[in-house]
This record gives structure tokens, C-alpha cells and sequence, in this order.
């Protein structure tokens, strides 16, 4: 957050002596200078050239990061990817949100949700390779400039993972010096990577991290993700080993400013978004499913999970106060009770997501006893990890008291395709709301050879009548790019995985 200092007031002035010095201050100045200001919010990158400032350049960068991840109070990764997914459906009249929903996204030029996103997390990779150029410069006075350093390329894994989840396989990085004004003309432009080159960047900047500060959990957690997201499972089970499962690194949010406030809470608060239910399903007229109806219905033909229907604890939910309707009054809207509150923080890492990721290795290494161990003891604790993931949390699903919860032992389904169905099932039951589902979909596409209609909603569209789902599962790059020369629009398809 932007902190902005204060001092401690002017102090009383007699009021003729005021008058006095003011009559005479006038009568020979500038009166434009009265009010020339300078903004401490807004400084230029040499005012921030100090070994003073660098924990405050370290901390901007993984701000900028959060606001592109999961958003300053608006649309950001974090309702992009739930709602190109199954998670969310959209509640209000805005075609970027229909485009997302259905996914058929706006033609780059047209604009979409993720752009802003986008551009948010690019201003954050700049932010923080120059902050990790800067404490070079100041190496003798700083307490632990490793420990920055490693703060430092973790955020920068993390972005290279979120532009890898949410965007077409062809996303372009280009640089700016890393010292010095930040000149327009300097920028070297820099050609696209794939889904699976930004992930092995990301693999790389979390291993520096990781030298850096061998206790850095949040960049452990994040090398795994990258390595799920490479199909390199036995390695990323390695890489979680020995994180606690009470572990939890959450990004903060805030009631201080709307750009503080958690960006979901805000949005389903407005009617904007809704949590889905079986969405891509028909009913038994062969109409679409309407993911805002809750009616208990078992639906095979349905891609979209249960979200709301299956009553799990891990997704809490109610009506949206007043009428339960969403912005658009035709719709009917829920509100999320894992993030109940403006100031509720979203969980990007834990050791519910290490214990996931050592299933999903087991899964691979054809060890379906150490699978279902995993999934069974986070169920058989509920009752005290949800509390850790979402302070906030109003359960409901059985109320009244966290306490009260029971996620019953699991079966092992007895073949790989239903281990796998119910490995993530489970992740996206734990995870939900928190970044990953996107991910995970498209990870069921390109690394379990899953087609795309059997993963992401698809079939007959609910709020359009007569029309279908798209093929879009990622994200374009935005239409901003166009003038990087090094950027081919047709490289990014976003209907591959």
C-alpha cells in the first residue's frame, strides 16, 4: 500500500501577525507557488534511489503483483480465471464479463477483463527487477539484502506462473534499464515465451530465491506450482516436503481505500459474479442448466462442478442480501463466506496446496495409497485448517460453529481416471477462489490429454438463448502489445491449453 507520511501540524499563529505576513507575501510572489505541492505518492525513480527506500521498492514490487493477481478492489487473475472457469458466473450487463463467462473473449482490440491484469503484472516484473538492481548499490547498508533478494525473485515467479495460468502460450517480456529514469525509447523489446518457457522461468527465479533464504516457504510452494504446471510431478512433491500444512502466506487486503478492499468480496457484493454450480450442464428438456439455480441435481452431462450444491464447508455460501439477485434482476446472485469481509485475505500458498501437490505427485508415480492418505487427513482436519486458510470464514455448511465440521473419509475409486476426477475435485474444493482452478483445467488439457470440452464448461450457454460455449481457455495478450515488434498476434491462441 502507498504510505504516505504525516507530520505533526503547523503550530498556532496570532491572527493579526497572519494577516501581516500574508499582505506582505503577496505583494511580490508568485501566487502559483502557493499551491505547487509535491506528492509524495508520486515520486521520481531517482527520489527513491536510496538504501532507506529499498524495503519499500521490495514491497511496491509485491504489491504490484497483488494488484495484478487478485486486484486492487476490481477485476484482476483472480475473478479472470473463476470466471472462465467453473468457479464464477457472471451477474451483470458488461460484454467483457459475458465474453469471459461464455468464453468467447472480445477480439484483443475490443479490450477484455484480464487486461488491466496484465498490464499490472508487467509494471510489477519491472518494479521488482530494478529494486533487485538497486541493492547492489546500497549492498553495505542494508541489514539483509539476501533476504530482500529472495523476496524480490519470488514475486517475480509468481508472475511468470500467473501470466503462464491466465494467458495464451505466446506472452512477450520486454525490459527497461534497470537503473534511472524509465525512458520509453529504451525499452528492449523482448519476443513471446510459451506456457511451458514461462514456467521453467519461474522455476528459475524460485531456485534463486530458495538460495537465497532456504526458509522461504511461499517460494518452495510456488517452484512446485510451476512444476505441476511442466508435468515434472515427482519434482515438485520433492519441493513442498518438510512445509507444515498450518502454513499460509495471504495477500492482504484492506478497508482503508476501494483499491484495498478484496477485489471478490467487492464484485459479488455488487452482483457482478456468482459462485457457479454445474455450469455447462443441460436439463432433462435438453435447455442449459442455469448455474444460479440450486436445485440438487446430478448432472453427468454437466463439466462445471457443484460448488454450491454439494453444501462443502470448504465453499461457504448464502443468498446475496435484499432480493438475491445479482446487478442483473433475472439472475440470482450468492455471496462467497470464505471472503465475507472488504478486509478478508486471499490465501496464495499454503500447506493445504504442499499436501495437494504431494497427492497429485503420488498420483503420477502410480501410488494411489500415499494419494488417498493425503486427501484424507487434510479432510480429516477441516475443522482446523480452514480457519488458517480464511480467518474470515462464516461457515455454514453445518452451522453454527467451524467446530462442527465433518468432511467424511474418501473411497479410493479403485482406477487412474477416477483418482484423478477426484484429486482435483478436491484441489478445487481447497482451493477454491484462490487462483488456481484456470490453471488446473488447462493443466487436465495439456498434461492428462483431457479434451477441453470434458474440462472447461461447454455445450448450451444459460444466459444467451440458443447460443454455446466458446473454445477460449486462456487469456489474449492485450491489444497494447501490438506495438512491441518483437510480439506475432498469431502465436497466441487461446484456445490451446
Amino acid at each position: 500500500m502507498t504510505h504516505i507520511p504525516r507530520g505533526n501540524g503547523p503550530r498556532a499563529i496570532p491572527r493579526l501577525l497572519l494577516a501581516g505576513a500574508l499582505a506582505l507575501s503577496l505583494a511580490g510572489c508568485d501566487t502559483d507557488e502557493l499551491v505547487a505541492v509535491e506528492d509524495p505518492a508520486q515520486l521520481q525513480p531517482g527520489a527513491t534511489a536510496t538504501a532507506a527506500a529499498l524495503p519499500a521498492l521490495v514491497n511496491g514490487a509485491f504489491r504490484g503483483f497483488a494488484g495484478g493477481y487478485s486486484g486492487l478492489g476490481d477485476d484482476a487473475f483472480l475473478s479472470a480465471s473463476a470466471v472462465i472457469s467453473d468457479e464464477f458466473y457472471w451477474g451483470d450487463s458488461f460484454t467483457t464479463r459475458f465474453a469471459a463467462d461464455r468464453r468467447t473473449l472480445q477480439a484483443p482490440v475490443l479490450g477484455n477483463i484480464s487486461d488491466l491484469a496484465f498490464s499490472r503484472l508487467h509494471q510489477a516484473r519491472m518494479q521488482a527487477q530494478r529494486a533487485y538492481a538497486a541493492i547492489g548499490q546500497f549492498e553495505d547498508d542494508l541489514a539483509d539484502p539476501d533476504g530482500l533478494r529472495s523476496e524480490l525473485r519470488t514475486t517475480e515467479g509468481y508472475i511468470y506462473i500467473t501470466l503462464s495460468e491466465g494467458w495464451c502460450g505466446g506472452v512477450p517480456f520486454s525490459d527497461v534499464p534497470d537503473e534511472g529514469d524509465i525512458d520509453p525509447q529504451a525499452i528492449v523489446y523482448g519476443p513471446a515465451l510459451s506456457t511451458a518457457a514461462m514456467n521453467q522461468a519461474a522455476v528459475t527465479f524460485f531456485d534463486e530465491a530458495i538460495s537465497l533464504n532456504p526458509s522461504n516457504n511461499l517460494a518452495k510452494v510456488g517452484k512446485a506450482r510451476a512444476l505441476l504446471n511442466l508435468g515434472r510431478y515427482a519434482e515438485a512433491g520433492s519441493a513442498v516436503a518438510g512445509i507444515q500444512t498450518s502454513y499460509v502466506f495471504a495477500i492482504e487486503h484492506s478497508t482503508n481505500t476501494g483499491a484495498q478492499n478484496n477485489p471478490i468480496t467487492a464484485l459479488l457484493d455488487n452482483g457482478r459474479y456468482s459462485i457457479s454450480n454445474l455450469e455447462g450442464g443441460t436439463t432433462a428438456t435438453g435447455t442449459a442448466l442455469r448455474p444460479d439455480n440450486n436445485t440438487a441435481v446430478t448432472d453427468a452431462t454437466a463439466e462445471g462442478l457443484n460448488f454450491r450444491t454439494a453444501q462443502d464447508p470448504r465453499v461457504p455460501w448464502r443468498a446475496r442480501p435484499g432480493t438475491g439477485r445479482c446487478f442483473t434482476s433475472s439472475i440470482f446472485c450468492w455471496t462467497y463466506l470464505n471472503y465475507p469481509n472488504l478486509d478478508s485475505d486471499v490465501p496464495l500458498a499454503s500447506g493445504v496446496e504442499a499436501r495437494l501437490i504431494e497427492a497429485e505427485a503420488a498420483l503420477n508415480a502410480g501410488d494411489a495409497g500415499t494419494m488417498m492418505t493425503r486427501l484424507n487427513t487434510l479432510r480429516a482436519n477441516a475443522a482446523s485448517i480452514l480457519p488458517l486458510l480464511h480467518p474470515d470464514q462464516i461457515q455454514v455448511f453445518p452451522a453454527p460453529t467451524v467446530g462442527a465440521v465433518n468432511l467424511p473419509a474418501l473411497a479410493d475409486p479403485g482406477d487412474a481416471a477416477g483418482r484423478r476426477a477426484l484429486l482435483f475435485r478436491e484441489r478445487a474444493f481447497w482451493l477454491f477462489g484462490t487462483g488456481h482452478r484456470q490453471g488446473d483445467l488447462r493443466r487436465l488439457v495439456r498434461n492428462y490429454g483431457l479434451p477441453q470440452t470434458s474440462v472447461f464448461p461447454s455445450g448450451l450457454y444459460f444466459r444467451a438463448a440458443g447460443s454455446n460455449f466458446g473454445t477460449d481457455v486462456a487469456y489474449p495478450v492485450p491489444f497494447s502489445e501490438e506495438n512491441n515488434p518483437e510480439f506475432v498476434r498469431s502465436a497466441c491462441v487461446t484456445s490451446q491449453a
